[in-house]
């Protein structure tokens, strides 16, 4: 039993770091970008943000999708 919970919770904690990897390091890249652009760190700092939660919200959307596709049709 208290195998299971620890394998529940890594498995948790190992998912919520990955998407969070992810949204960092876009998040970065895209700083980086507008800055090249131009654009002074808090204004491409802001940019970013919204971008960056544009993309992360499409890429939850896609993969709630394949699961709901996925487990709906079994």
């Amino acid at each position: 039993m208290l195998t299971v919970t620890l394998g529940q919770n890594m498995r948790k904690k190992m998912s919520k770091n990955f998407w969070q990897r992810d949204r960092n390091t876009i998040f970065r890249d895209l700083v980086y970008q507008y800055e090249e652009e131009g654009y002074d760190k808090k204004e491409a700092k802001k940019l970013a943000k919204q971008e960056v939660d544009e993309i992360m919200r499409d890429k939850e959307d896609f993969v709630s999708d394949i699961w709901d596709s996925t487990y709906d049709e079994g």
